[in-house]
This record gives C-alpha cells, sequence and structure tokens, in this order.
C-alpha cells in the first residue's frame, strides 16, 4: 500500500527519532552501575523478558507513537485512478501469397518465413484492431476469420507453410475473398493488405474486378509486391522463379491507388518491414482515455496508530514495567 504525503515538510521532523534514540542509549549506558559480584552466572540466566529488559519497550512504544503522529500531521493520502478507455479500432485482413515461389531464399531464411515474421510483429503493434487472414495460392481461402484476440491469429500465422493447394497466384481470388469478409463487418474503417510476389496467373475473379469490389465496400488496399531488382550472384538453387513484370506492378498501383491505399516494392527483409510499419502510421486508430482521480485521506489510522501504542506506553508503564524509587 503507497501514500502520498500532502505537507510534507512534517516529515523532516522523523529526523528527531534517530537523535531522540541516541540519547536514549547513551542515557541509559551512563545510569547502569556497575557491581562486581565473585560470579555473574545468576545474572547471565536471566531472561531475555525480564523487567529490566523490557523498560526498553516503553521507549520504542513512544517512539512508534511520535513516527506516526509526524505521519499524521504530514497528511497522508491514496491516490484512486479509474481510466476508460474508448478505442475505435480498424477491420484489418492481411491477404498473404503462399505460393511455391514464396520459399525463395532470396529473403532469409525464405520469403514466407520473413513475411510472416513481419506481420507478426505488425499484429503486436495493433491491441485495438481487429485482424484476419486470407491465404491464397492458385485458390484462396480465410485462415483466420477478423479477431481480436491476435494470440490466435500469431498462432495461426505461425503455423503457415507452402499451401497444399495446386501452385499458382490468384492475387483476384485472395484479395476477393478478403473484400467479401470485410463487408459484412461494422468496423467503421477496413482496410486490406496484400502481400504477394508474383503476377495474378490463376483464379476466377480478376484483381481489377476484386479492387473495384474494394472500392464499392469502401475498403483501402494496400499492396506489397515482393521483389528481387538483380539476380546476380545467386545460384541456380536460390534464382527467382517468379518477379513482377511491369504490366503486373502497375495492376497493384492500380488496385491501392482506387482503393486509397497505396502501392509499396519490397526488395528485402528490411524494406518488407519499413512498409508495414508506414502503413502502422498511416492506418490510426482512434483511442480516447478519459481517467477519473480520487483521493483518500488517511490521517485518522495514522493518527489512531499513535494513540493506540501512546495509551499502550502508559498502562504498561503504570502497571506491569512500574518502577519504584
Amino acid at each position: 500500500m503507497q501514500y502520498e504525503f500532502t505537507d510534507i515538510k512534517f516529515l523532516f521532523l522523523l529526523n528527531l527519532i534517530p537523535l531522540l534514540a541516541a540519547w536514549y542509549i547513551f542515557n541509559h549506558k551512563k545510569q547502569l552501575p556497575t557491581i562486581r559480584l565473585s560470579t555473574s552466572f545468576v545474572l547471565q540466566r536471566e531472561s531475555f523478558f525480564s523487567l529490566t529488559t523490557l523498560q526498553h519497550l516503553l521507549f520504542v512504544l513512544r517512539m512508534v507513537a511520535l513516527t506516526f503522529l509526524i505521519l499524521a500531521l504530514a497528511r497522508p493520502q491514496q491516490n484512486f485512478q479509474i481510466k476508460t478507455v474508448n478505442s475505435e479500432g480498424i477491420d484489418i485482413m492481411i491477404v498473404l501469397d503462399v505460393s511455391g515461389s514464396m520459399m525463395q531464399r532470396d529473403f532469409k531464411p525464405n520469403r514466407l518465413e520473413v513475411a510472416k515474421t513481419v506481420a507478426d510483429s505488425f499484429i503486436s503493434k495493433r491491441p485495438n484492431d481487429r485482424i484476419g487472414l486470407v491465404l491464397f495460392a492458385s485458390a484462396a481461402y480465410t485462415a483466420c476469420p477478423i479477431t481480436i484476440d491476435h494470440a490466435v491469429l500469431q498462432k495461426i500465422l505461425t503455423g503457415i507453410k507452402i499451401s497444399d493447394i495446386a501452385n499458382g497466384t490468384a492475387i483476384g481470388m485472395g484479395l476477393g475473398t478478403a473484400v467479401n469478409h470485410l463487408r459484412n463487418t461494422k468496423g467503421k474503417s477496413k482496410t486490406i493488405i496484400l502481400v504477394t510476389d508474383g503476377e495474378n496467373n490463376m483464379g476466377k475473379i480478376k484483381p481489377v474486378t476484386a479492387g473495384q469490389m474494394a472500392v464499392a465496400s469502401g475498403i483501402r488496399v494496400y499492396a506489397v509486391g515482393i521483389q528481387i531488382p538483380s539476380v546476380k550472384n545467386m545460384s541456380e538453387q536460390d534464382s527467382v522463379i517468379s518477379t513482377f513484370s511491369t504490366g503486373g506492378e502497375a495492376l497493384l498501383k492500380q488496385i491501392a491507388n482506387q482503393t486509397g491505399g497505396k502501392y509499396y516494392r519490397a526488395d528485402n527483409e528490411k524494406g518488407l518491414a519499413t512498409v508495414y510499419d508506414e502503413i502502422n502510421r498511416l492506418e490510426k486508430t482512434r483511442a480516447d482515455v478519459t481517467v477519473f482521480q480520487r483521493n483518500e485521506e488517511h490521517f485518522f489510522l495514522f493518527a489512531l496508530i499513535a494513540v493506540i501504542a501512546l495509551a499502550l506506553e502508559i498502562v504498561l508503564r503504570y502497571s506491569f514495567l512500574k518502577t519504584f524509587p
């Protein structure tokens, strides 16, 4: 239990306690008589709780009473704060490419693992938002509906592997699946983060059509294209299976721009992390915090302890520990 003191000037009086204790010890030693006996065996066996020893208890009680009286004069208070957080989160759907090309090792250990790690970090920075996950290759499916339970989402994200679905890149299907899910949510702001390393070559829904669906539903799309500008000094095993053509990149830019989002090119691990950081800054979540503060006086408690200690000292002094001249 912590206390704050309103009149701290009285706390300086606590310096009197060690001074009074020093004076008491010095004065007590000065008054002790010296008696020479042939043996001190009887005195050595004197109980620790003898009347002589318990006389010191009177001084201790007096110091306790003085200490709590000073603390009471300093007006101890307890401060209680109640915070009410009114947050207006954003509904976010991460749409992640899990086609075979995402296993390329130009990102370390590979594109997919880096994409998962960066997405996990992004989720941790959005505690007030509902976030979901769509995975796509030649087809698409919702791996996790939007949820505020980010622990569950992150567990699903960690377990993602290259899809068992036939290889291919159905960007339109992935984007359309996310739009279809978000259009029925109640969030006032809705966002899709699309991450892919290839061009659309599969699926029944064209990316442009999925983009138009997003516009109609008021959903912003941030498109992230994972590209390696050069393949020099790479082994044949690590060579890039698929890269964007100028037309493929232009398509993602078109979708992002028409929905009010933005297109990013990620050339390496750091670049991908920077993209997510920028999206995190652009998509602000509104949070209003109301603080209620209440101060509770505890003067009476400290004063009561002082009175009890003083009363106990007086009772002991004139009864059990009474001394006779």
